[in-house]
């Protein structure tokens, strides 16, 4: 049953991990697995400066928030010097306490047209499906300052199941509109500078969004202080034809920052993260997430993979296929990331082959208790205690199959019998030959003999079959010699009860035989066939009342424990060859 059960085992979880694909119920996996195995550093753009408002800048000027002349006075310094686009990665959503301050940004922003400024929009809290989040209102830049200047929201929306920025919302829809995201309009704002098209189709996700490919973690781009750009610090073509945003860069400031995959530890920049996601649509490649069934499909090679493997593998062995396979699957994805682009999820078959292992070793274990069980069952009659115990513990091979082996076979019959169960009634008959089948099996037991079976009154034992004894000849000797011995006292017990006289007639013959476990899918037993065996029986068929008969090939083996009688050579059926004989009379200790 065990082993049915570890072939239908991977079917069956497979059928359930395939529902969990759909619903994603391993998301901490899956980004544990996105942060550290997909995402790889890469240089980053030489298009794109941030000038930070930093500490240099707050030691000089003082702290945050300043005057908006400051600002006023950055914008209108990178515009004189060519800069391609201009983002500010700041909220001017209310009028400041200085009218001239607010005139004065008021004119740095119709001094250029590559001007972009931050916006927020309030999400709404009843979603549509149909791929773009939606805003109930959107906080502008004050007064005319939003009607001058190009403005993108600069809403971020982290990774609800652990806060990590992974992914980017490019549109919100405000009403019947499309208001875009602070980088992609400063991206669409240098491309219109330079003259070029912007990207018009991106592909996104259910929630409208992609995933950002990093090129690395914080202070990954080129920066410059914000008191510097001021103060004519920097050369005048440091800035030309190029993408600068513009934003808070010290800790502390309060204009938002992130955590992303490169680096938990260290929070990230609101212009930083910016500056990662315009790098994207430099680029124009985006990673995408890879269909429903293509996971199903991974999942699905993965469990005909571990199936096949498990069906031929001890559990150490299946193991380490088990972690090979996850490496193996682990290194597809980065590839597929790198190359293809895609996002395949793995975390549900990660589990779904961590869990398969776990239940194919618990499988095994009952399988080998069951399959001990059933040597019990099979020899826990018939052989000592300790012969079982050491057949299960591994010390003995029982080939299914069979093996040839050198054996000893003994047949052990009652002479007279047949007379005696045609003159009395079966329980009689019954009760005394299980006394002497007692006596027989307690014989062989003693001596390491094997009970192979019992046919009617007969009993057939093996000796080095299954497990080993260097002295097998000598040990089937002497359980003969124990029966004959111990027949005496019994012999006189059943004359007295039942008038008749009652003997063993024992052969025994030594030679190569096949034993193993023999019959069909429902009948099995462990066996010996051969023509050693053949000959043992035959032997006993010869023997006398009490007369214990062993072949030559047995003789040789124990001359030096026993004396005997030889009887000269007989001549069995479809036996070319005569077989010499002999009685055993005495067996020394």
């Amino acid at each position: 049953m065990y082993k049915k059960l570890k072939i239908f085992m991977p079917v069956v979880l497979f059928v359930l991990f395939g529902l969990t694909q759909y619903f994603m119920m391993f998301p901490s996996i899956d980004n544990v697995i996105h942060d550290n195995v997909m995402i790889s550093t890469r240089g980053a753009s030489d298009n794109i400066i941030i000038v930070g408002i930093d500490e240099r800048s707050i030691n000089e000027i003082g702290n945050w928030p300043w005057p908006r002349f400051f600002m006023a006075e950055t914008i209108t310094r990178l515009t004189e010097m060519g800069a391609a686009a201009i983002g500010v990665n700041v909220l001017y959503d209310t009028i400041g306490a200085v009218p001239e301050y607010d005139e004065a940004l008021l004119n740095a922003a119709m001094g250029t047209e590559n001007l972009v400024f931050g916006g927020m929009g309030i999400l709404s809290p009843f979603q549509d499906t149909d791929g773009q989040l939606e805003i109930e209102y959107y906080v502008l830049p004050f007064g005319e300052l939003g009607e001058i200047a190009t403005v993108g929201f600069l809403n971020a929306i982290p990774d609800e199941s652990d806060g990590v920025m992974r992914r980017s919302v490019t549109a919100l829809r405000f009403g019947d509109i499309t208001v875009h995201s602070f980088p992609f309009e400063v991206y669409r704002t240098f491309r219109r500078t330079m003259g070029q098209s912007a990207l018009t189709d991106i592909p996104l996700d259910r929630n409208g969004q992609f995933p950002i490919r990093y090129v690395g973690g914080p202070q990954s781009f080129a920066t410059a202080s914000l008191w510097g750009v001021i103060n004519e610090h920097y050369p005048p073509d440091m800035f030309r034809d190029a993408i600068v945003l513009v934003g808070p860069y010290a800790q502390g400031i309060g204009e938002g920052s992130f955590t992303t995959p490169m680096e938990r530890s260290i929070a990230t920049h609101g212009v930083e993260l910016y500056a990662n996601i315009i790098q994207n649509f430099l680029e124009g490649i985006f990673i995408v997430d890879a269909p429903w069934w293509l996971n199903l499909a991974v999942l699905a090679l993965c469990g005909l993979v571990i199936t096949l493997l498990f069906q031929r593998l001890k559990p150490q062995t299946a193991f380490i296929a088990t972690a090979l396979l996850i490496v193996a699957l682990l290194a597809g994805v980065r590839l597929a990331y790198d190359h293809l682009h895609i996002i395949i999820r793995v975390g549900d078959t990660i589990i779904f082959l961590v869990i398969c292992y776990l239940t194919n070793l618990i499988l095994s274990i009952l399988t080998a208790q069951n399959d001990r069980q059933q040597i019990k069952d099979l020899f826990g009659r018939f052989v000592a205690p300790e012969v079982v115990n050491e057949i299960i513990s591994g010390g003995v091979d029982i080939q299914l199959g069979g093996v040839v082996k050198e054996i000893t076979a003994l047949f052990v019959d009652i002479r007279g019998f047949t007379a005696f169960s045609e003159a009395n009634s079966p329980e009689k008959v019954v009760g005394m030959v299980n006394r002497y089948l007692a006596l027989t099996s307690s014989a062989i037991q003693k001596n390491n003999g094997t009970i192979d079976k019992f046919i009617g009154d007969a009993t057939m034992a093996l000796f080095n079959a299954p497990n080993n004894v260097p002295d097998h000849a000598l040990c089937a000797v002497k359980a003969a010699w124990t029966m004959k011995k111990g027949a005496t006292a019994l012999k006189e017990e059943i004359l007295r009860e039942y008038g008749v006289d009652l003997q063993f007639g024992i052969g025994i013959n030594t030679g190569a035989a096949v034993v193993g476990n023999m019959g069909s899918d429902f009948r099995m037993d462990y066996t010996a066939i051969g023509d050693a065996i053949n000959t043992a029986a035959r032997l006993e068929s010869n023997a006398g009342k009490g007369q214990i008969i062993i072949s030559d090939a047995t003789y040789q083996l124990v001359k030096q424990h026993v004396e005997v009688q030889e009887l000269g050579t007989v001549n069995f059926k479809n036996k070319s060859v005569g077989v010499l004989i002999y009685s055993v009379e005495n067996v020394r200790d």
